[in-house]
């Protein structure tokens, strides 16, 4: 029988507040995400016994989120790679969804990979550092950027580990993931999951460049069948380098993401 008597329990998930719609009209305000997306409900009343419920949903004239329509990739969650990004050229066909993956990929033993020793340099190399999430972010010479993270910097990682990194850093200070790294992780290291801090490491460049350069990380993780978890939070807390990590998708098929509660558990100080 597993216990965690003793453990200190930290959550990963960021604590997000609805902006909520309701049945009177009123509109109780709530916060966003860390990555800026609101969370907003519709209050509603189900005629059978009177009770309220509430819908994850924006009314269309809402002035806080620009579309009614809202996905499970608000706040913290886990992506998969099929029904995702399985359409794109140069994706391979044996992609599997959220709801097709063994539980023991979201639960088990994890790596804490904390890079606040890579601090930024100016280097002039600005075609080696990448895209940030638009073509506006890009780097010019004599910039302030972050270092690429190299397998050196996390021998810490056992094989099987899910990881769970953050640096200090944010914007284009950020170490960033390479395609050479993200390569040795999934067949030198064999993970089973990244979780990333909303901010701290940039894996997210290169969005707009034309298929199939695009979105490299990404592609790479996730057509390993490598869930990425973001955004989360308190990684940088962690006074462990392991700990026991437990974050579980919705059972449901055919979803590409799901809302997840992260939590990781340190074990007693020895």
């Amino acid at each position: 029988m597993i216990s965690f008597d003793g453990y200190r329990a930290i959550d990963l998930s960021p604590r997000i507040k609805a902006r909520v719609h309701r049945v009177d009209g009123s509109i109780e305000e709530g916060t966003s995400d860390p990555y800026g997306k609101p969370w907003v409900m519709q209050e509603g009343r189900f005629p059978g016994d009177n009770s309220l419920f509430t819908l994850y949903s924006a009314p269309k004239d809402d002035a806080v989120w620009h579309q009614e329509r809202m996905t499970s990739h608000h706040g913290a969650h886990v992506q998969g790679g099929k029904g995702h990004i399985d359409h794109w050229p140069g994706m391979p066909a044996d992609m599997r969804g959220l709801w097709e993956m063994p539980l023991e990929t979201f639960v088990g033993p994890a790596s804490v990979v904390n890079l606040d020793h890579l601090e930024p340099r100016a280097d002039d190399d600005s075609e080696r550092y990448p895209l940030g999430e638009g073509f506006k972010m890009k780097s010019q010479k004599g910039d302030l950027r972050g270092q690429e993270i190299l397998p050196e910097h996390l021998g810490q990682i056992d094989q099987g580990d899910i990881v769970l990194m953050t640096s200090c850093y944010e914007g284009l200070q950020q170490p960033w993931l390479s395609e050479q790294t993200a390569h040795w992780l999934i067949k030198d290291r064999k993970i089973r999951m990244l979780g990333l801090q909303a901010s701290g490491v940039q894996w997210q460049y290169a969005l707009k460049v034309s298929a199939p350069e695009n979105s490299p990380i990404r592609r790479l993780l996730l057509g390993a069948n490598v869930p990425i978890a973001h955004p989360l939070v308190n990684i940088d807390t962690l006074k462990q380098g392991r700990v026991f990590y437990f974050g579980l998708p919705l059972n449901t098929p055919k979803s590409e993401a799901s809302f997840i509660r992260a939590i990781a558990f340190e074990a007693p100080d020895a």
